[in-house]
């Protein structure tokens, strides 16, 4: 049962004197003795009453292994007094019947705290940390870092949305703040006992525009790679090595440095190479943690001929031929790309260096058959997205398919060609062949 204590200062009125108030009776009673009025039972008409403008509630209950919840709260009305006390009771009691007793920590633990705890238990070793560590400090200054998790609701975390959306965040960046926090949820209850829903899952979120498919438009890979020569000749190779097998930045270069360990992750190393077997294996990438424990961490690519053309030279130039193959950064990367964009003659505009991940990726889809084989190439989670996204096969490219066994030698051969090399090359072969001074030159 709750207890409702009132609070609430004493009032003493004296008859030509200003009213005093004193949060004490003691001190109430003491000073109308200075006044005359010595005997507390005999008092004049009205000179002492409790004022009614705070209630302190009190709420002890214990589970059968004699875990106690203690809540107090004040109050300015007593309705308000009960209507908390009702509701936290029914809370507990709740709690207690549905996960069979209490945790005692759960009572008391912020929501910076829990944060700080999931990110060191979860997020260990793992190569978001660094990243998912600035997301929780944000979350604890925008949530209220002296908040308990336990009064933290629903409503809360649609305000946290809004805010978000109001100041701008992409959407990938509000999916990522809500995903720390569905997962806080998840691990305190598996993991902690804690006895919690999932309050900010089941949330309407923004969905990022990751469909939008980037191709080179006219001459805008020769306006890239003039503008790299001249701002930052360094950037050359690391363009072509993500054109050539979709690297991701994060796999050819390393991350910032950590400003507290000094520690960076990532880049590609010369011993990774497997020049006899022309195999390039990258030790880990982005979605390692999602493999299970029968999946290798990384991913072994085929080095291409293309691919030797641009390592060999930095092979050769290597005075130790060992360690990393590019000292620079992320942050430097996406910073040389954005400058040689601007200062391209004329200016290449929405194009970023995740584009050229995507442009390689189409372009590979066509040398492979399925998405389960691009995905061994490109290192992407979901062959849903990869069929969806890079497989989508055009008009004219499903009517070469339908004539490929019928028609005139010239249906099958056109179909042959756009089944290998996809309707755009089919028409570059095509056009080069019409510039032959003979059909046995294009078989030399």
């Amino acid at each position: 049962m709750a207890n409702i204590t009132n609070r609430s200062p004493w009032q003493v009125k004296l008859k030509g004197q200003a009213e005093q108030k004193f949060r004490l009776k003691s001190k109430a009673l003491a000073y109308l003795a200075s006044q005359g009025h010595a005997d507390p039972h005999n008092l004049p008409k009205n000179a002492l009453r409790q004022l009614e403008t705070a209630f302190e509630v009190q709420i002890k209950l214990s589970d059968a292994d004699g875990n106690l919840v203690v809540r107090t709260a004040t109050h300015d009305t007593l309705d308000n007094a009960n209507a908390w006390a009702k509701s936290q009771e029914e809370e507990i009691k709740k709690i207690r019947t549905k996960h069979g007793g209490f945790v005692a920590e759960y009572e008391t633990i912020t929501i910076k705290q829990a944060l700080k705890r999931f990110h060191g238990q979860h997020y260990a070793g793992k190569s978001s940390f660094r990243e998912v560590g600035h997301r929780v400090n944000h979350l604890s200054e925008w949530l209220g870092e002296n908040k308990l998790l336990r009064d933290l609701k629903k409503k809360d975390y649609i305000l946290l949305r809004d805010k978000l959306l109001e100041e701008k965040y992409s959407a990938s960046s509000v999916r990522n703040y809500f995903t720390v926090l569905t997962s806080l949820y998840s691990h305190a209850a598996n993991e902690w006992l804690y006895p919690v829903d999932n309050p900010p899952s089941g949330i309407s979120l923004p969905k990022p525009k990751n469909n939008v498919q980037r191709s080179w438009s006219g001459n805008e890979y020769e306006r890239l790679i003039a503008a790299l020569q001249a701002h930052s000749p360094w950037m050359i190779p690391i363009v072509k090595l993500s054109l050539a097998m979709a690297f991701r930045r994060s796999e050819i270069v390393q991350g910032a440095k950590d400003k507290i360990t000094g520690e960076q992750s990532g880049g590609m190393r010369w011993e990774d190479i497997d020049w006899a077997n022309n195999i390039l294996t990258l030790p880990r990438e982005k979605n390692d943690h999602t493999k299970s424990v029968t999946q290798s961490l990384g991913r072994a690519v085929p080095l291409t001929p293309e691919m030797q053309d641009i390592l060999r030279p930095l092979y050769e130039a290597s005075p130790t031929k060992s360690g990393l193959i590019f000292s620079n950064t992320i942050n430097s990367v996406t910073g040389a790309f954005s400058i040689a964009c601007a200062k391209a003659d004329p200016p290449i505009k929405k194009l970023t260096f995740h584009s050229l991940r995507k442009i390689a990726t189409k372009d590979l889809s066509k040398k492979v058959n399925n998405p389960m084989e691009l995905s061994r190439l490109t290192g992407h989670k979901s062959l849903d997205v990869l069929n969806r996204r890079y497989f989508d096969v055009q008009v004219e490219e499903l009517y070469a398919l339908l004539v490929e066994h019928s028609g005139s030698v010239r249906h099958r051969g056109i179909s042959a060609l756009t089944k290998v090399l996809g309707l755009a090359d089919a028409k570059k072969f095509v056009e080069e062949v019409r510039t032959l001074p003979s059909v046995d030159e294009a078989f030399r």
